[in-house]
């Protein structure tokens, strides 16, 4: 079917809708302005050299292309992204994201990318997570989403937690923005954002945490070692953010 943008069905598969030349400009210029911004991305060491499931929380806008940028030209290696279902039904935007290396985020997606060695960024909190009001800082809102890891488990990709600080403080997100979404637009899955600039800008930090490993424990079921590993994930997630913002407050030694 032709669309506006040029777009296909099939553009939200890997590979198909991936430009290398515009992912290219795109990825340069993500760098120059983490440069110009002093965005610090700490522990890329930490990333295994063949497959891994990143894990990140969710702050409003696409912060995420900040750390992926930093990946991208320290290691050399792609960072795909799994995008909402929602970025796919908007032209143009669609056709950026498949271009720079975003993906739809179904388990099939998930698993071919993880299966070719691919490093792969999730932000299991969605735009719920990043729509949270300013009350709700630096809260994971993953609700009931465990795909992440079952992917994880099945390919046998270590995941990582990366937590970002600072974009959460970009804007004040005011009220409950899918609230507006079933007044304004009577649809449940259409978040309308009310924004309040804030004076203060920032810094941006975002921290890469040790790997863990997706092997279930001896004796342990799937739908157990589900359950553990999102634990384990999101702990340590929580933690990495505990600790930057401990620091940030001089609350603990640099």
């Amino acid at each position: 079917m032709r669309t506006i943008d040029g777009f296909r069905d099939t553009s939200t598969q890997p590979y198909v809708g991936y430009e290398p030349r515009t992912a290219e400009i795109f990825w340069d210029a993500i760098s120059n302005v983490s440069h110009r911004l002093h965005v610090e991305v700490n522990g890329i060491e930490r990333l295994p050299r063949g497959r891994a499931l990143l894990v990140m929380n969710h702050a409003f806008g696409w912060d995420a292309t900040l750390p992926m940028a930093a990946i991208r030209r320290a290691t050399g290696r792609r960072v795909w992204a799994l995008g909402e279902h929602l970025w796919w039904r908007f032209p143009f935007v669609r056709r950026l994201a498949a271009a720079v290396g975003a993906v739809d985020g179904t388990p099939d997606n998930a698993d071919r990318l993880l299966e070719d060695d691919e490093l792969l960024l999730v932000l299991p909190g969605g735009l719920r997570e990043a729509m949270k009001p300013v009350e709700m800082r630096y809260r994971l809102l993953w609700g009931k989403r465990y795909g992440f890891v079952k992917s994880a488990m099945r390919c046998r990709a270590p995941l990582v937690p990366v937590a970002g600080i600072g974009a959460d403080e970009v804007f004040d997100l005011v009220g409950d923005a899918y609230a507006r979404g079933r007044k304004w637009l009577h649809r449940d899955d259409v978040p309308i954002p009310r924004l309040r600039p804030t004076i203060h800008h920032p810094h941006l930090c975002y921290f890469i945490g040790e790997p863990i490993d997706p092997s279930l424990l001896p004796g342990e079921t799937e739908e157990v070692a589900t359950h553990r590993l999102r634990r384990e994930v999101r702990g340590a997630l929580e933690e990495l953010i505990d600790d930057a913002l401990a620091r940030r407050l001089g609350l603990r030694p640099s």
